[in-house]
């Protein structure tokens, strides 16, 4: 489907899968609204895509304060019209180990991965639902499919996302509102650069991520996952019964270093 003309707020877009996103979108013709936390950041991506030509507004926002999500895209309508597709993008991840649960940085990723997509579908969703149409696109995770060693609570965050809106799609898709799950393996930006502890295989970088992310909203897929290759090993593992799952899991841990904060 053609996305020229249509109004894409994108939260998360100052860096990463959202900013290549930002910069498919407005090569399709997207007018965009801009939402991330980093002000700086946003500030650099709008001016970079107004001398693109590019229709953008951006608004400084935490995906974790719900009232300050509200307002933000509030601001973003005010200037550019309702929104026709929502794409949440903003997430963290952090390390879980035995010895240290680390409990307010779990708290903090369920509240970005799981609150901040809540909060960012209640700014958008009546005026959608008033007009019946638009598109709700959320980044999950294919870490999500089964808990990760060293990612209690990124895979649990994304294992929420995911249920939460395979629960939502059935009754919104039958109101014309489409609901797609993107789950994206391992990408190079700068929250896994930063990770504790590196994943074992290949990573590709955001720039490619996003067209993936792109075809599925063309194709406003329901469920769209991707690489391949990541794909295939981890639909493999869901299938192990949980004392074999066990049993790899633990070979695997037995090869990263003792992590220290």
């Amino acid at each position: 489907m053609s996305l020229r003309g249509q109004v894409a707020v994108v939260t998360g877009a100052a860096s990463g899968m959202g900013r290549a996103l930002c910069q498919e979108l407005a090569h399709e013709g997207a007018r965009l609204g801009l939402l991330d936390r980093n002000a700086e950041g946003l500030a650099s991506l709008q001016e970079q895509l107004r001398k693109q030509g590019t229709t953008c507004h951006c608004a400084p926002a935490d995906v974790r304060d719900r009232q300050a999500v509200r307002s933000a895209i509030g601001a973003l309508v005010a200037e550019l019209g309702p929104v026709d597709l929502l794409v949440a993008c903003a997430g963290i991840t952090g390390a879980t180990f035995a010895d240290d649960l680390a409990v307010e940085q779990t708290e903090a990723i369920l509240q970005v991965n799981v609150l901040g997509v809540v909060y960012s579908l209640e700014a958008v969703l009546p005026d959608m639902l008033a007009r019946r149409r638009g598109h709700i696109v959320a980044l999950s995770s294919l870490a999500g499919c089964r808990g990760m060693p060293f990612a209690a609570a990124y895979s649990a965050s994304k294992a929420a996302l995911t249920t939460y809106l395979e629960s939502l799609r059935p009754s919104l898709r039958r109101r014309g509102i489409a609901v797609t799950t993107v789950l994206p393996g391992f990408v190079q930006t700068p929250l896994m650069e930063n990770a504790p502890v590196q994943p074992p295989m290949a990573r590709m970088g955001p720039e490619i991520a996003a067209r993936h992310i792109l075809r599925a909203i063309q194709r406003r897929s329901r469920v769209y996952a991707f690489p391949w290759s990541t794909r295939l090993l981890l639909s493999v593992l869901r299938w192990l019964p949980p004392w074999l799952y066990d049993w790899c899991m633990a070979r695997g841990a037995m090869r990263v270093p003792h992590v220290t904060y």
